[in-house]
């Protein structure tokens, strides 16, 4: 869900994660807390909204250029907000202000995921949203399975979103270490050190994307194998069989038609 005032309803420091039912989500919440340490509350308001903001801004910039090629229209729902934020962040300068330790590019995605526990505790807990942003999706009545299926969500969306966090601050340690430790080193070396983080960054991000390179080679094999009467329907019959949203199935297809994908064979397995 969009940052829609979380941290209005739950104190980002302070407020109380329970351990059940998912007992991952107080891990999350401590891990994050750990990466903010430092920060107050209002500043973690403040850049919530601009992650909000920099999701929606390049929502709109692939929007355009799908309509402009004549794709789909994107939805935000196609993907974690960990993945387009990962997407969009690059064309920010995500800094802090000279002498401060507050914002870096962690800490976005710290917040990120400390909002995603909010969404899922709301949840779980509807009753607590007075704002009523959530209960618009899950309302007082809705059924435990209905509950547990949104804030499942919600937990596996901040997972990948502290995850995300934790590799980018350990590549920040890392490179305030270099800088520390080599401050007169020659260029070559710093060359050096820049290139082993970026294939470690490169073989993590193939390692991730793995099993989306196998599910759209099968999905379109499936898709070759026999005649649907559209690229929606052949969508929605694919998606179970490898696992993904019927959404992204049809991306994958409307590429593949056009050409923008590589072949089966350049796939890798």
């Amino acid at each position: 869900m969009p940052y829609l005032r979380q941290f209005d309803q739950f104190h980002p420091f302070t407020g109380t994660v329970p351990l059940v039912p998912f007992f991952a989500l107080r891990d999350i919440a401590e891990r994050a807390r750990t990466l903010l340490h430092g920060a107050s509350t209002e500043q973690i308001i403040q850049l919530a909204e601009s992650i909000d903001w920099m999701i929606d801004s390049g929502l709109n910039r692939a929007d355009t250029d799908a309509l402009s090629q004549g794709k789909p229209q994107i939805d935000r729902g196609i993907h974690s907000d960990a993945k387009w934020l990962s997407d969009f962040i690059s064309s920010y300068d995500v800094q802090p202000p000279t002498g401060a330790a507050f914002p870096h590019q962690h800490h976005a995605f710290a917040v990120l995921a400390l909002w995603q526990v909010v969404d899922a505790l709301l949840s779980i807990q509807p009753d607590l949203d007075v704002i009523g942003h959530h209960v618009k999706d899950v309302p007082e009545s809705a059924s435990v399975e209905r509950q547990l299926m949104y804030a499942g969500k919600y937990v596996v969306d901040a997972m990948e979103a502290i995850c995300v966090a934790e590799r980018l601050f350990e590549q920040h340690s890392s490179n305030r270490l270099a800088k520390v430790l080599l401050p007169n080193c020659g260029d070559e070396l710093k060359a050096a050190i820049k290139t082993s983080i970026s294939q470690k960054a490169k073989a993590a991000a193939v390692k991730k994307h793995q099993p989306n390179h196998a599910a759209r080679r099968r999905a379109i094999e499936l898709y070759a194998s026999k005649n649907y009467s559209s690229v929606e329907a052949a969508a929605q019959a694919i998606a179970a069989q490898v696992f993904m949203a019927p959404r992204t199935v049809a991306k994958w297809i409307y590429d593949e038609r056009k050409g923008r994908t590589p072949s089966l064979t350049a796939m890798p397995a």
